[in-house]
C-alpha cells in the first residue's frame, strides 16, 4: 500500500482540471496563470489545473481535427483571455467553433476573460459569440463579470 502512494504523489494529480488557454499577449498569459496559481494555492493544491496556452496567431494555425487526433485532447475547459490586443477575430472564434463540436456531450466548459480597458462593444460580440457556440454544444459558459455588462444570464452560464 506504501508503495501505490508513493506512486500516486509522482504522477500527475488524477483530479486536476485540464484547461486550454488562448490569449492576446504575454501579459494576459501571465495574469490567467497567476490567477489559477491563486485559486490552487486557496484550495491548497498544488497541481489543480494542467494548462496548454496558445497565443491567438498559433492556435488560429492549428488544424483543430489533426491537434485532437494528436494529443488524445482531454481538455475540459477552454478560455479565451484578451486585453490588450483586442477582441479576438473570426479566425480564433472559427477555431472555437470547431473545438466545442469536438467536446459536445463531455461536460466540458467555455469560458471568456476579457481583462484591461476594451471598447464594450467589441467584448459584447465576443461574449455572445462565445456564448452561442457554448449553446450550441450543449457546453457550460463561464464569463468574466468584471467587464460589468448588461449581458444576460441564460441557463448554463456562470458569471464568476
Amino acid at each position: 500500500m506504501k508503495t501505490a502512494r508513493e506512486d500516486s504523489s509522482t504522477t500527475t494529480n488524477p483530479h486536476a482540471i485540464n484547461v486550454l488557454l488562448a490569449y492576446d499577449t504575454a501579459g494576459t498569459c501571465g495574469a490567467f496563470l497567476k490567477m489559477l496559481d491563486r485559486i490552487s494555492t486557496r484550495l491548497r493544491d498544488k497541481k489543480l489545473f494542467n494548462v496548454k496556452a496558445f497565443k491567438f496567431g498559433l492556435l488560429e494555425q492549428i488544424d483543430p481535427r489533426k491537434w485532437a487526433a494528436a494529443s488524445a485532447d482531454e481538455t475540459e475547459l477552454a478560455v479565451v483571455a484578451f486585453g490588450e490586443v483586442g477582441a479576438p477575430g473570426a479566425d480564433l472564434l472559427r477555431w472555437v467553433e470547431n473545438w466545442a463540436a469536438r467536446h459536445e456531450g463531455m461536460n466540458a466548459a467555455l469560458g471568456l476573460l476579457p481583462m484591461g480597458a476594451l471598447p464594450g462593444k467589441s467584448v459584447r460580440r465576443v461574449v455572445r459569440a462565445l456564448r452561442d457556440i457554448a449553446t450550441r454544444h450543449g457546453l457550460g459558459f463561464i464569463y468574466d463579470a468584471e467587464g460589468r455588462f448588461n449581458l444576460l444570464q441564460d441557463a448554463g452560464t456562470v458569471v464568476a
